[in-house]
């Protein structure tokens, strides 16, 4: 008796789920930057010194962290990719971890060659592979080229990326283009037969 045929599954499931949680941990911890930022401002005045802290303090040697000093540890955490980016760059709140877990995310599909989901590359930066996430990490807006804007066809989505400055262009209520293997042949109405006895009949001699 032969073995049974086992049932045809997803290929690799070990990295598809490797994949899918290193893109849901960089968005979570972009946006708990955001939330971060936004219970320091509305925290009360708590940590105001006071004079048993200011006398507790005085014999420590105070930390100056000047811009070079900042940029510098910035570029030692960031890959050559990140840190060839122009200077000036506004990092996350959260610092370089979702930059990071967003490039070991192409990194492993690449490496698997694993097609990622058009909105899980829609959601990261092709240059920085920052994580997208609007008035926090990106911005966007309508651009239109045509003569006077007149065209609505001429409606294009532009995100720009704050961390790096780079632009992704989307055209709106366009329709994606289907793959090859899944596009459907159009029918000429001609018999194959009937064209391959043609094609024989041309090529005797007369």
């Amino acid at each position: 008796m032969g073995k049974e045929k086992s049932k045809g599954g997803v290929a690799n499931k070990h990295l598809h789920a490797r994949i899918a949680y290193l893109q849901q941990a960089a968005s979570y911890l972009t946006l708990q930057g955001k939330e971060h930022q936004i219970r320091e401002a509305h925290a009360p005045n708590s940590t105001l010194p006071t004079p048993g802290n200011q006398v507790q303090h005085q014999n420590q040697t105070p930390i100056v962290c000047t811009e070079n000093t900042v940029n510098e540890a910035v570029a030692h955490e960031q890959s050559p990719q990140q840190a060839s980016l122009r200077s000036g760059v506004e990092l996350p709140e959260t610092g370089g971890l979702p930059l990071h877990l967003a490039t070991h995310l192409r990194q492993v599909a690449l490496k698997s060659q694993i097609r990622l989901r058009t909105d899980v590359k829609h959601s990261i930066c092709k240059r920085c592979n920052s994580v997208l996430v609007e008035s926090q990490t990106s911005n966007k807006r309508i651009e239109n080229k045509s003569k006077g804007g007149r065209n609505p066809h001429a409606d294009v989505l532009v995100i720009s990326c704050r961390v790096c400055g780079a632009d992704k262009r989307f055209p709106v209520g366009a329709k994606r283009q289907k793959r090859k293997g899944e596009r459907r042949q159009p029918d000429s109405g001609l018999d194959p037969s009937s064209v391959t006895l043609e094609m024989r009949t041309q090529g005797e001699p007369g």
